[in-house]
């Protein structure tokens, strides 16, 4: 489902969307209490309040200053390298969350469409899910009616395609963002068109940076009612490890073929795999995105991929 509407695209566990008010976030950073800024600023401005500040933090805005005693704001690329004075009264800062967990610690509860600004990224809008097991998890990819095309060149990999108001994929490089300082779980989940849902939750789960193709890492145990296809006992299938490819730059170890071109979307492929997420939607085409327990995926209708820190 598409959303046109200004608002935050809420997503419950029975899959119900709805719309909710469009709001941002941020944890204040107390270290910084009564003093100001004076690197990595990118506008000076009049606000009537904190929240008033805080909507104009946006875009390359990572973190903001608002003044509550001269109501004045401050929008900052950056505040892990700012210098401070200290001498400068009334001035609190809050800093955009890095993920869908640090929201939940700091009282966001609700499923729902949140901005996120991952470590040194981009900032970017993601459906947070804050109700499966203990809620916190950021969701990287979600896919429920096919009218977005996974069929994608690198580019559109790395910084991401769609929109969190309907199916997307947040990219590689805020994935590499989201998991190169921290360590996270990954939790897979296929609901088919009869309702049944199956899922898979992967201990731990990164991915390297561009000069090294955005390698997939899982480790530790794997737990739930898919089963582990991401590892597997046949060579050529196992996935963990793999460098991604997409229709333009083929990094798999398949030496007679183009497994992205040849299944039609990006992924981290070997010879090719048994897990596979991103096939043409709804088609027979769409060859083993979870093999044995489903080798077409004519009967999925939903899949979802969600980190969280540990």
């Amino acid at each position: 489902m598409k959303f046109s509407c200004n608002m935050i695209l809420i997503i419950t566990v029975d899959l119900v969307k709805i719309c909710t008010p469009l709001n941002s976030y941020y944890s204040a950073i107390p270290e910084l209490d009564n003093k100001i800024g004076t690197t990595h600023l990118l506008q000076e401005t009049s606000a009537s309040s904190s929240s008033v500040c805080g909507a104009m933090c946006r875009n390359n805005c990572n973190c903001f200053g608002y003044n509550r005693l001269q109501k004045q704001c401050r929008l900052h690329v950056f505040c892990e390298y700012i210098d401070m004075i200290t001498t400068a009264t009334g001035w609190q800062y809050y800093r955009a969350a890095s993920d869908c967990l640090a929201l939940y610690q700091n009282g966001q509860t609700t499923t729902g469409v949140y901005s996120i600004h991952p470590k040194e990224g981009a900032r970017t809008d993601v459906v947070c899910d804050m109700e499966t097991m203990g809620g916190g998890w950021t969701i990287i990819q979600n896919r429920f009616d096919g009218s977005e095309s996974f069929s994608r060149n690198w580019i559109d990999y790395k910084v991401g395609f769609g929109t969190a108001y309907g199916e997307y994929w947040i990219g590689n490089e805020a994935l590499h963002q989201l998991t190169t300082t921290d360590v996270n779980s990954l939790y897979v989940s296929i609901t088919l068109n009869n309702g049944s849902s199956f899922f898979e939750l992967y201990e731990t789960f990164s991915i390297s940076s561009e000069l090294d193709n955005y390698r997939l890492s899982v480790g530790g145990q794997a737990s739930g009612t898919l089963g582990d296809r991401i590892n597997t006992v046949t060579a050529g299938d196992n996935i963990n490890g793999m460098m991604f490819s997409s229709l333009d730059r083929d990094n798999d170890r398949h030496s007679g073929g183009h497994c992205a071109l040849d299944h039609s979307g990006g992924w981290w492929f070997n010879i090719c795999h048994d897990a596979y997420l991103n096939g043409p939607y709804g088609s027979s085409s769409w060859n083993q995105p979870w093999h044995p327990l489903l080798s077409t995926g004519e009967t999925i209708k939903e899949t979802t991929m969600m980190i969280r820190r540990r």
